[in-house]
């Protein structure tokens, strides 16, 4: 079996922390969790232009032009360290109703682990940059460093590419997993399923903050009753105190 791979952090650093936050759509939460599996997405059906910059793009090699070596290989899955935020509810739940799952790092290696012999698979913390920064040469990034043609063979600095956004996403604090497929293909997505119980690999569950109080409590009785999670709550990002008291 091979080792998962971390770049721009190491194992001892990302499993310092306890949890992970991933959001989505409620209809995709419920089929994850039903079907036992982790969802990674073709990042080439990124809306943002930014976030497939290097992957789209052309390369100059000894004065021919190739495309981005793992193009149609790549597969990733967006996580984020901060808890919650009116962003991601805004931005995962693509108007749906919105769910976060609260994920063990512990228990997301071990089932990351079993498809190391599979597929390559990295675990990457995402770096921050301006904007005009993705127009330099690739020696020329910041957190790149002087680099070679050889680039193209090197899947470790290639994965490096793929962890960098521009800097007004820094509040996402963001982990990327990324499995590398042997081949290539033309799937938007593959599916890592897993054989342990989902509610050892989801702490928790929150959701969205803007459902009404009936939605809460058929989803509360969902997640609990007939997928056995014992935590899950709404988020109270929006929730007012009582009595406000304002002097003047």
């Amino acid at each position: 079996m091979e080792d998962i791979k971390y770049v721009n952090t190491t194992k001892e650093e990302f499993l310092s922390k306890k949890l992970l936050f991933k959001y989505m759509p409620l209809e995709f939460a419920l089929g994850t969790i039903k079907e036992k599996y982790l969802w990674l997405c073709n990042p080439i059906i990124w809306k943002d232009p930014f976030e497939k910059w290097f992957i789209e793009a052309k390369y100059q090699v000894n004065n021919k032009e190739e495309d981005f070596p793992l193009k149609g290989k790549l597969f990733c899955s967006c996580m984020t360290q901060t808890r919650t935020s009116e962003a991601h509810w805004n931005n995962y739940s693509k108007g749906q109703i919105g769910i976060s799952f609260i994920i063990n790092r512990e228990e997301l290696v071990k089932v990351l682990e079993t498809h190391t012999k599979q597929y390559d698979v990295y675990i990457g913390k995402v770096k921050y940059i301006k904007t005009n920064d993705f127009k330099k040469k690739i020696s020329k990034i910041p957190g790149i460093g002087t680099i070679q043609p050889v680039i193209l063979s090197n899947h470790e600095l290639l994965i490096k590419l793929l962890l960098l956004k521009r800097i007004a996403f820094t509040y996402e604090d963001e982990i990327r997993i990324i499995v590398v497929k042997k081949n290539k293909t033309k799937e938007n997505g593959i599916k890592l399923p897993y054989t342990i119980q989902p509610s050892d690999l989801i702490e928790g569950i929150t959701i969205d903050p803007n459902v009404g109080e009936n939605v809460e409590v058929m989803l509360k009785d969902l997640f609990k009753n007939q997928y056995g999670f014992s935590k899950v709550y709404k988020s109270q990002l929006y929730s007012m105190p009582n009595n406000i008291k304002i002097e003047l």
